[in-house]
C-alpha cells in the first residue's frame, strides 16, 4: 500500500503527505529532524506544518529551548472526512436548486443596484452585436427609468443604442418624456421605432427587454433590480404579447 499516494487522494498535497507520515513515524520531534527525514528544506517544512496544524493533523508543543511537532491520531482524518460529508449533504439541496442542466428549466439571475443594471445593458448589447439580424423588443416606463438610473447609465445606454445595427421596437407610455426620448433616439438610430400605449393603462416602475431566448426585467424604483430570465418558452411568450400590443399601439 502506498500511504503517500493514498493520502493525496484524501486531499493532501504530496509534500503534506510526506511531512505527515514523517510526524507519525518520528513521534514528537523538531522541524530540523522532520526536514532531515523528508529531505525537504526547513522553510518549506515550517509552511507545511502550519497547513497540517490548520487541518488538525499535527500539533506543536514547546519546551524551554525548542518547538516540537507531533502527529494527531490518524482517526482525525476519518472525523474530518465525516464532517466534510455532513457539510456536503447540507449543501446538496441548495446546489441542486441552482443546477441548470435541464434545458427546459429557466436560468434566472437577480442583480441588485445600478451596477447590475449597467451589467445587464452591457450584456444585452454585447449579445446583439454578435447577432445583428436579431430584433430587440422593449416596453416599460421611460420616465421611471430616467428618474432612478444615474446619468452615466443612461448615457451608456444611448451610446450602445447608437452603435447597434439591430432593429429595435419599443412601446412606451404616452407622456412628454417618451416623446422627447423618441426624437433623440431616432436621430441616433434610424432602426429604432417606438409606439405608445393607448388609454388602457400605463407601464409603471419597470423596463423590460426581450432578445434571443432572454427576457430582462428592470425594476426601476429607488432600489433598482435587474432580473434576467433565459428561457426560450418565456421569451417566445413575451415576444408574442409584445407584438399584439405593438399592433394596437399609437404611432408617433
Amino acid at each position: 500500500m502506498n500511504l503517500q499516494e493514498n493520502l493525496t487522494q484524501l486531499g493532501l498535497t504530496v509534500k503534506q503527505a510526506q511531512v505527515y507520515l514523517a510526524c507519525l513515524q518520528l513521534g514528537v520531534d523538531t522541524v530540523y529532524s522532520i526536514a532531515k527525514f523528508t529531505g525537504l528544506k526547513r522553510p518549506t517544512v515550517y509552511l507545511i506544518l502550519d497547513d497540517l496544524e490548520n487541518k488538525g493533523l499535527v500539533s506543536k508543543t514547546r519546551d524551554i529551548k525548542k518547538t516540537k511537532y507531533k502527529a494527531e491520531d490518524p482517526k482525525r482524518i476519518i472525523t474530518d472526512l465525516k464532517t466534510k460529508e455532513e457539510i456536503a449533504q447540507d449543501l446538496l439541496p441548495s446546489l441542486k436548486a441552482i443546477y441548470n442542466l435541464d434545458p427546459e428549466k429557466p436560468n434566472i439571475k437577480i442583480g441588485e443596484g445600478l451596477n447590475s443594471a449597467r451589467n445587464a445593458y452591457n450584456g444585452i448589447f454585447t449579445h446583439l452585436s454578435k447577432y445583428p439580424d436579431e430584433e430587440l423588443l422593449i416596453f416599460g416606463s421611460l420616465k421611471d427609468a430616467s428618474q432612478h438610473f444615474e446619468k452615466e447609465v443612461i448615457d451608456n445606454f444611448f451610446r450602445q443604442m447608437a452603435r447597434s445595427q439591430n432593429k429595435i421596437h419599443e412601446i412606451g407610455n404616452d407622456d412628454h418624456e417618451t416623446r422627447k426620448y423618441y426624437r433623440a433616439s431616432r436621430r441616433l438610430n434610424a432602426n429604432h421605432h417606438i409606439r405608445l400605449i393607448r388609454n388602457e393603462g400605463e407601464f409603471w416602475q419597470s423596463d423590460n427587454w426581450i432578445y434571443g431566448n432572454t427576457l430582462v426585467m428592470f425594476s426601476v424604483r429607488e432600489q433598482v433590480f435587474a432580473i434576467t430570465i433565459e428561457s426560450s418558452n418565456i421569451a417566445t411568450t413575451y415576444r408574442t404579447l409584445f407584438k399584439m400590443a405593438w399592433r394596437s399601439g399609437k404611432q408617433i
